[in-house]
């Protein structure tokens, strides 16, 4: 079952994480939730999607507190929802209306784009974005989807490919 956890605000801003730390965090949470994790982290909003069968939802925020290095938060801070369906409709119902402000909803993609490009194979952050660009693609929507194109995102050079291939190349563990 996919749980989302929305933090906005000064919340938002207490539990931002730097694209450098998402890594860690999200091996922190697989081990709290034993499932998929998906996070998208900006200063005004961060979503963090996890798969479990039972709500975790103190535990990860106060993983999420302890990342981040704030003060922990009570729940009732944070937008939780529970369950795939209700999750879903709660994230894309906020990311339209999020959409209207053109300088926010280009950073949240970039976010978006980052975390999604970093764990491609993720089944979860699959079904998102399929979620979206189905939504996109309805004449009612009207807001660019948060991904252009998935055929784009399979060639894309990610930070942690990149990273790699500056240790191989650093170490010359590479052969001709």
């Amino acid at each position: 079952m996919i749980h989302l956890i929305t933090a906005r605000g000064k919340i938002a801003k207490r539990y931002y994480l730097k694209p450098a730390q998402i890594s860690d965090f999200k091996s922190l949470m697989r081990t709290i939730t034993s499932g998929r994790v998906m996070i998208i982290s900006t200063w005004f909003r961060s979503d963090l999607f996890y798969q479990s069968d039972e709500s975790q939802t103190e535990a990860v925020i106060k993983g999420w507190a302890l990342h981040a290095s704030a003060e922990a938060a009570e729940p009732t801070d944070f937008q939780v929802c529970e369950g795939d369906e209700l999750s879903l409709t709660q994230y894309f119902q906020s990311v339209n209306q999020m959409a209207r402000n053109w300088y926010k909803y280009r950073l949240y993609k970039k976010a978006f784009v980052y975390s999604f490009s970093n764990d491609q194979k993720n089944p979860m952050a699959q079904t998102i974005v399929a979620c979206d660009q189905h939504l996109t693609e309805h004449p009612a929507i009207k807001r660019t989807s948060l991904i252009s194109s998935v055929k784009e995102m399979d060639n894309a050079v990610t930070d942690d490919t990149f990273s790699l291939a500056m240790r191989i190349i650093k170490n010359q563990t590479h052969s001709n």
